[in-house]
């Protein structure tokens, strides 16, 4: 009931002047915002709504020698439409807004182990099936019926952790809708944001549910559809973190302070040592992902002309392919499992491993700038998609000589201890080690399995609610620098 009241007071909130507050609904990513939207009036407050100029203290962070290395997913993290998955770009749109559109739960237990309804097949990204997924929601999540097309939209929800008595429209019996969210009787009242949405990215949404929708005049100046169909908020984020060499008239604009809000303070932090990119993908992506990196570095992005960098241009021989496999320690009689890079052949095949083992890749990735790995999706899949089967990231590297902060960044990271894309590996001693762990005796890692790895999300994983990013292009900067003050 906290929830419903909360969320019906944005019905009665007084419109701004942006014409985007008509359009746009407004969105929650937390569960604490729903409750301080009790007792405030105008916008929530967050991190993007930092006054910098009031009395609070900027807290400067010394020189950080840290190396910083962003994982990013590729569909539908950065990239819109998946055609080995067969979801066209309109269709991802529908779905990124069918996965923040939230209802109520009321009456679920009417719906419980029903014979007469089938069981849906699990598919990647819609996480794992549960009772949610035979209900047929009655209304949204702050009390409209999901029937009312003349009301303004329900509020989004984005966050971590779901509200009590709610879940996504996207885990519904409806959800087989959802490439056609917006075009339904249910998800029509949020055709604005969609149609907005397809404006952005320079879609033309005239005839988008019937699959012949093209490119809009908004893309036609581009030289090339290289760059088709990418968030602007990637772009944004590369010139943050990868300054221009050619000249610092294009940073300026890029290198604005990105203000973290801690508690009641503001705070920013000095720029990383170093940065790497390292692309991930289920898919096979990689090399049109790499073409528009590399183009972009060039200055081939009409939006950033005058950008330059040659370490971001992705050479083939940086794409891999990983692998897993059981290895026995030697110690006890147990197994180890032992994560590999191999090299790509033309036809997708996977070759011989290059680098095996945490340290051997952690030393590989730590002399690059960009690599692209298209990780082991037969694994996940073969071990019910769990998240320590999936894309490894690495925590406390600092035991192994490493100053490394890993960030994965993906929109299939979910608050499910036995589902999700993102996976953590830690280092850890031997169990017949006798000097007690000191440093020089953490000579392996392994992953983290339930709770323990979802407690690190904000610091090594970030769920990406792609609908923040795609209106919001400092999103994902926000992002990475809330992740490098947590991990201060």
């Amino acid at each position: 009931t906290h929830i419903h009241n909360a969320i019906d007071v944005t019905g009665t909130m007084a419109s701004s002047s942006d014409d985007d507050d008509d359009v746009i609904p407004k969105m929650y990513s937390t569960i604490d915002e729903i409750s301080r939207h009790l007792h405030h009036t105008g916008s929530i407050i967050s991190a993007a709504n930092c006054d910098t100029n009031s009395s609070t203290t900027l807290h400067e962070k010394t020189k950080n020698k840290t190396h910083l290395f962003l994982h990013f997913d590729v569909n539908e993290t950065i990239l819109l439409g998946d055609p080995a998955g067969g979801d066209s770009v309109h269709e991802c749109v529908n779905k990124i807004i069918a996965k923040s559109a939230f209802v109520s739960t009321s009456g679920i237990d009417d719906h419980q182990d029903d014979p007469t309804q089938p069981r849906i097949k699990r598919s990647p990204s819609s996480g794992n099936i549960c009772d949610t997924h035979q209900f047929e929601p009655t209304h949204w999540w702050n009390g409209m019926s999901i029937n009312d097309c003349d009301s303004a939209p329900p509020p989004l929800y984005t966050g971590w952790v779901i509200p009590p008595n709610t879940c996504p429209f996207y885990r519904t019996r409806y959800k087989v809708h959802a490439k056609k969210f917006t075009s339904t009787l249910h998800g029509q009242v949020y055709r604005p944001l969609y149609e907005k949405l397809c404006l952005k990215m320079g879609l033309d949404c005239a005839h988008a549910d019937d699959g012949i929708g093209g490119e809009s005049d908004v893309q036609q100046h581009q030289p090339t559809s290289v760059f088709k169909n990418f968030l602007p908020a990637f772009w944004q984020t590369l010139q943050y973190y990868f300054p221009s060499t050619k000249t610092e008239l294009s940073n300026e604009s890029a290198q604005s302070a990105v203000v973290v809000s801690v508690g009641t303070d503001c705070r920013r932090l000095s720029p990383p040592q170093k940065v790497t990119l390292v692309l991930r993908t289920f898919g096979l992506d990689l090399p049109r992902v790499a073409t528009a990196i590399s183009e972009f570095a060039k200055g081939n992005h009409p939006d950033y002309p005058t950008y330059s960098n040659e370490d971001l241009i992705l050479a083939e021989g940086d794409l891999f392919c990983s692998g897993w496999s059981y290895h026995s320690n030697g110690s006890d009689d147990k197994e180890e499992l032992v994560y590999s890079l191999h090299r790509a052949s033309d036809q997708g095949e996977k070759g011989e491993p290059v680098y095996s083992g945490d340290d051997d890749i952690l030393n590989f990735l730590q002399t690059k700038t960009i690599v692209g790995i298209q990780d082991n999706y037969p694994f996940w899949r073969e071990n019910n998609h769990a998240p320590w089967a999936g894309k490894p990231v690495w925590t406390n590297t600092i035991v192994h000589g490493h100053d490394h902060h890993h960030v994965l960044l993906d929109d299939n990271i979910h608050n499910d201890p036995s589902d999700g894309a993102g996976g953590i590996r830690v280092p850890v001693v031997s169990e017949n080690d006798e000097d007690g762990g000191s440093s020089n005796n953490y000579n392996r890692y392994e992953s983290l399995h339930g709770q323990e790895a979802l407690d690190l999300h904000g610091r090594h994983l970030i769920r990406v609610p792609t609908i923040r990013p795609s209106l919001e292009d400092d999103w994902f900067i926000r992002q990475i620098e809330m992740a490098r003050w947590l991990e201060r």
